[in-house]
């Protein structure tokens, strides 16, 4: 079973849902912008889980309702039905995904919160969780941050303390860099973090910081910003944004052009939000030979992450990417705790959650430490005749 809570649309945009035969359609239509609510009849008793989505990621709804079917399949979650109640904030409306916390908690009687995707709303919704005792898992947010609203907020995505450390030390010691630049997008949690964090690591092992620019959202002209980096010509370019202005960057480097001191394409370097098709599919950008990190590879042959790719796959006619595998992991992950617990009490499922062990599904998670993030392995995929391609795993 599956419910849009609400979903928020950007202006004008036609839409179009899909609704099992068993729903009634309610359509509230304010201006030109609007939230369309879909609200199912009364049936019969579920588990309702909250599903949070940041931006145009629709793909992380599919991996989750994925997972709901493969437990309903079995009898549901100890003999109840799992209903998701979800929202797909397709314009990262901050105030939208807040509130929609808020009414899934108090309105909808959702038992926990999976998601969101970004670090920076992750966050918010962390306190929401935490103040209303719910375990909430994220799923994509990676800033450490996200956690510390309290006991009841945990991570299904590797930490950017961890990948940042992978990027840094594999541009020092496997591509010899030693001089790095970095363009970061401001006011983000996400963005703004991961930077940090890798240019920290990065002098750790030995590099320099060249340059360090930041740019304000809605930038489309890096010139300014690319033209002073380019006069340090650095080894590596280290790009902290999100997937549409990650394009626009990487075709205006190339432009103008950004080299190296010998005369060479300086190298660009990003993190998880590189892995994104929107990106690849860009013409503009210039990614070829890339190098990020992220959560794990589609071409791993470990059997249960195999089966939940070729199952994806099949389903939705995509290969997933590493937030999609996380979006999917976070629920079982819940799903599991749960079945441990016997119980649907938030605090049996907390502490279950917390009490995780070797847990095997999309991804892998070790376990988890004081602070609520999870042990798990980082991935180093490139970019090779316009296709993603993996390099290396790290284990922590």
């Amino acid at each position: 079973m599956h419910k849009f809570l609400s979903v928020f649309i950007p202006a004008c945009r036609a839409n179009t849902f899909a609704i099992f035969s068993f729903f009634l359609l309610i359509m509230t239509t304010i201006g030109c912008n609007r939230i369309q609510k879909i609200v199912s009849p009364k049936q019969e008793e579920t588990v309702k889980i909250g599903f949070l989505v940041t931006g145009e990621r629709a793909p992380y709804l599919n991996s989750a309702q994925l997972a709901v079917d493969e437990t309903n399949a079995l009898g549901g979650l100890l003999g109840t039905p799992v209903e998701l109640v979800s929202l797909l904030n397709i314009e990262a409306s901050l105030p939208l995904s807040i509130q929609t916390a808020e009414d899934m908690i108090l309105k909808e009687g959702v038992i926990a919160i999976i998601g969101p995707n970004r670090s920076t709303h992750a966050v918010e919704v962390g306190a929401v969780a935490q103040r209303h005792g719910v375990p909430m898992i994220t799923t994509a947010a990676s800033n450490p941050n996200v956690t510390k609203a309290g006991e009841f907020v945990f991570m299904a995505s590797v930490t950017d303390i961890f990948q940042s450390r992978v990027m840094a030390q594999f541009a020092i010691e496997e591509l010899g860099v030693t001089t790095v630049a970095l363009l970061t997008l401001s006011g983000d949690v996400y963005t703004e973090g991961i930077s940090e964090f890798f240019a920290s690591n990065l002098s750790e092992f030995g590099g320099e910081i060249v340059a360090n620019a930041f740019y304000e959202s809605g930038t489309t002209d890096f010139t300014g910003q690319l033209t002073d980096i380019a006069a340090t010509q650095p080894d590596a370019f280290f790009i902290s944004s999100f997937s549409q202005d990650i394009g626009t960057i990487t075709q205006q480097a190339r432009t103008i052009p950004l080299q190296n001191a010998v005369g060479t394409p300086t190298l660009f370097l990003g993190g998880d939000t590189w892995d994104n098709e929107v990106l690849l599919a860009n013409e503009d950008a210039k990614v070829e030979g890339s190098f990020f990190t992220t959560h794990f590879s589609p071409n791993t042959a470990e059997p249960t992450a195999r089966a939940f790719i070729d199952t994806y796959q099949s389903m939705y006619g995509e290969v997933p990417t590493g937030g999609i595998a996380v979006a999917y992991d976070a629920v079982k992950l819940l799903f599991e705790a749960i079945q441990r617990a016997g119980s649907l009490e938030a605090e049996a499922i907390r502490a279950q959650l917390l009490a995780t062990e070797n847990y095997v599904g999309a991804t892998r998670i070790g376990s988890y430490d004081e602070n609520r993030h999870p042990t798990k392995s980082a991935v180093i995929l490139t970019v090779r005749n316009g296709e993603k391609q993996f390099y290396k795993q790290i284990h922590p």
